[in-house]
């Protein structure tokens, strides 16, 4: 599941042990680390809602959840323009290790520009960023002196451990929109996809789906991109319809999109949705 887990909703160790005793097998969360108040009121069109300048911290949250359950866990997406590259690698690499191999990194670019910058990136330069932070960190996490040198981002040669539990790290889902940049730096760079700004629901993910495994075949990379959708609650037959269509697309990760909500609001769809599960195994 994906839950918007702010200091106001559920608590979220709770939220991941109900979801856990209902069937569900995944915890992603989202992550802003603040909201600017100049951007706040409008960003690429839409208005910002308020819950996003309460979320917690995706990595904090993930561990307590990885640490009271046995959920496989990880940011949805997490935006790593605005991280520091070699610290990140670390926190990530201990996660890992420490939840035994149970963490699946959803990266992406930022679309608030004013939260990037106060980072320190230019907007025009937060991709470019991303793809040497995974290089990095990658670095770090498989070998013993790692080093690297980009536009961006530096390591001199360099030690550190923990090691991830699976060798290279864990898989790095990219959350972008369905394009052919876009599926060119999934298959450069990344093992797989979280579609944004398109839903299991259209029928144009079939299309984006042949076309990237279309493209992973082609450059040489071994099996198929791991793909991750965030669907939306509804009705049971709803939410049944929408994991028949995951199923049928081969998407491995269905995380039903629970916004901030509190006990009493988001316990219902959980049971809703463990019926359509257990119908269905």
């Amino acid at each position: 599941m994906h839950p918007t887990a702010t200091d106001r909703s559920m608590p979220v160790t709770d939220l991941a042990r109900e979801a856990e005793a209902r069937g569900l097998t995944g915890f992603s969360l989202p992550e802003h680390t603040h909201m600017p108040v100049a951007t706040e009121s409008l960003v690429a069109g839409y208005p910002i809602a308020e819950k996003y300048q309460r979320t917690l911290d995706p990595y904090i949250a993930c561990a307590y959840v990885a640490a009271t359950t046995s959920l496989e866990v990880g940011p949805a997406i997490s935006l790593l323009a605005q991280h520091d590259a070699i610290a990140l690698a670390k926190a990530v690499a201990t996660l890992d290790h420490l939840a035994r191999g149970r963490l699946v990194l959803g990266v992406g670019f930022g679309y608030n520009r004013g939260e990037v910058e106060d980072h320190g990136v230019t907007p025009r330069d937060r991709r470019a960023v991303v793809e040497e932070t995974v290089a990095l960190m990658r670095a770090l996490w498989t070998d013993e002196i790692a080093e690297f040198e980009g536009r961006h981002r530096h390591l001199p040669a360099s030690r550190s451990w923990p090691k991830p539990e699976r060798p290279g790290g864990p898989p790095i889902l990219l959350g972008a929109r369905n394009s052919e940049r876009n599926f060119a730096r999934i298959i450069a760079w990344a093992d797989g996809w979280i579609p944004a700004g398109i839903g299991v629901s259209f029928p144009a993910l079939q299309q984006s789906l042949a076309g990237l495994r279309r493209g992973w075949r082609d450059a040489g990379r071994a099996g198929s991109p791991e793909i991750m959708c965030l669907f939306p609650p509804g009705s049971p037959d709803e939410m049944s319809r929408q994991l028949e269509k995951a199923a049928a697309l081969g998407i491995g990760r269905m995380h039903l999109r629970v916004e901030e909500r509190t006990r009493d609001q988001v316990l219902p769809v959980l049971d809703d949705l463990a019926a359509v599960i257990a119908q269905h195994q």
